[in-house]
């Protein structure tokens, strides 16, 4: 066992032995086994050692996800896939403490995280309402003839996340795809493997899902490279960086031509005008940047604000910004962590860094590290930001604003915040509705919120366009990610 200490009380922790296939942990079969010693990026102390897979191991959890697909899980009707999700949002609840705490050890504000958790419930819970439900149609033909669709699993589905949102992001993967029937293999993102581990023994522990039908492979690019390379598995669903993301585009073309979904990077323009609700707006702001220290792939990382209310908004935001409270983020007295490692924090500072240079943007708060131990950044915002300027193009994935250059009319500012390659998200503040319905349909983004940021509802669907990626996490829409139509004609 291991322990975390948090303002709410200590929780005792299994020690994972190794990957969680067959419904238990297990060594790993790699001939050289590797792990990793997992930081508290807040206090710079271990927090656990893990057991990392092999590729080995890719080839045992699709074996046993294949064994359970043609056996014991087939055999499950809609009704008890729905149990299965409900028991698995009820010992997520029952644990909720120990959940939270994986989450905020990982640099995650402690209320944050357990919104989080929350969320992933809520995913459960939603999804468990689609498994007795999924159904195919029936069309008029010719006389003589029925025809139909029905829906079937896609089959065994590497789902390969990133470390910002670790069980939300497993949660949008994971509940749709059992729901329809499907065998997971998850691989979380290396930083941030411990309460996807957990999920795994909970799953054990509280519901009668059969062995082979879960499994969580901890690990990096050699793990993701052998699931998403394996002709074994039908179906791929990542969360990550555009880099990476070609990579999995890659394997699964050369593989067996494997279906992806991906949720990429971002640049999210969030737009304010004169006539909106500056206060809630600065509040608003605020969050969409600096939620999560800003490891967020939708972000609203550049702010366009209306001639005329730049300087009243930015004397707002940046006392808003001076009221935060960083620290440990196991303390519930904090709500600004830490980013989630040494790595993340020398991409970010690097980003402050350039840009102090560069000469096309000012500094208005922040730009430093914050104490003298731990992966804590200021939260940082950006004044006067040129269009060209690097921190107006490139994702930091950190807490850096960049408030652009003012502009003056809707068919100005749509054309600068579409200039991005990404196109994630957007935010629009404005009490003009007409105005709200204009930029909705005009912004090249997958996800767009009007005076308001940042609320994922399980039954929305979220994905981009363009550089962000394609498919849907979430909503109805994302049942079709994970099933196929059979068409069927039937003489009578």
């Amino acid at each position: 066992m291991f322990t975390l200490n948090t303002s709410k009380g200590s929780v005792s922790i299994t020690r994972f032995a190794g990957p969680f296939i067959n419904n238990k942990f297990q060594p790993t079969l790699a001939a050289l086994p590797a792990t990793r010693k997992l930081l508290n990026p807040c206090t710079d102390t271990l927090i656990e050692t893990v057991h990392e897979a092999s590729p080995e191991d890719v080839d045992l959890a699709v074996k046993s996800a294949q064994s359970a697909l043609q056996g014991p899980w087939k055999s499950f009707s809609g009704k008890r896939r729905r149990n299965v999700l409900l028991a698995i949002a009820s010992a997520l609840e029952q644990n909720m403490l120990k959940m939270t705490a994986l989450e905020a050890a990982c640099g995650k504000p402690l209320e944050e995280a357990k919104y989080d958790i929350d969320e992933a419930i809520e995913c459960f819970r939603y999804f468990a309402g689609h498994a007795d439900k999924l159904r195919g149609q029936n069309y008029p033909t010719e006389d003589g003839f029925k025809s139909f669709t029905v829906r079937k699993p896609v089959g065994v589905c590497g789902l390969i996340t990133s470390f910002n949102y670790p069980l939300v992001l497993a949660a949008w993967k994971i509940a749709p795809a059992l729901a329809c029937g499907n065998a997971v293999i998850l691989k979380p993102a290396p930083q941030t493997p411990l309460s996807s581990l957990m999920l795994g023994e909970l799953i054990a522990k509280y519901t009668d899902l059969p062995a082979g039908v879960f499994s969580v492979l901890p690990g990096g690019e050699a793990v993701g490279s052998a699931i998403v390379s394996h002709k074994g598995i039908h179906k791929c669903s990542f969360t990550g960086s555009g880099n990476v993301g070609r990579k999995v585009m890659g394997g699964a073309a050369t593989s067996n031509l494997k279906p992806v979904t991906l949720e990429l990077g971002g640049k999210s323009p969030l737009i304010v005008f004169a006539d909106a609700d500056l206060d809630q707006a600065v509040e608003d702001v605020f969050g969409a940047i600096f939620s999560n220290m800003g490891q967020n792939c939708c972000a609203g990382s550049r702010l366009f604000l209306e001639a005329g209310i730049e300087s009243d908004f930015l004397k707002k935001l940046k006392a808003r910004v001076l009221k935060v409270k960083i620290g440990d983020s196991l303390n519930g007295a904090y709500d600004f962590g830490a980013v989630v490692d040494r790595v993340q924090f020398d991409r970010v500072m690097a980003f402050i860094e350039n840009a102090k240079k560069e000469g096309k943007a000012e500094l208005l708060v922040g730009g430093q590290r914050y104490g003298d131990k731990g992966c804590f950044i200021e939260p940082t915002v950006f004044v006067n930001v040129d269009d060209e300027a690097t921190l107006a193009k490139e994702e930091v994935f950190g807490p850096v604003l960049s408030v652009m250059k003012p502009f003056t009319t809707m068919e100005e500012v749509l054309q600068r915040a579409n200039a991005t390659p990404y196109g994630l998200a957007s935010g629009v503040w404005t009490r003009d509705l007409g105005k709200a319905e204009h930029l909705v349909q005009e912004l090249e983004t997958g996800v767009t919120w009007v005076n308001c940021y940042n609320l994922c509802s399980a039954h929305l669907p979220f994905g981009g366009v363009k550089e962000s990626g394609f498919g849907k996490d979430l909503g109805a829409e994302a049942l079709n990610e994970y099933t196929t139509v059979k068409a069927v004609t039937i003489r009578v």
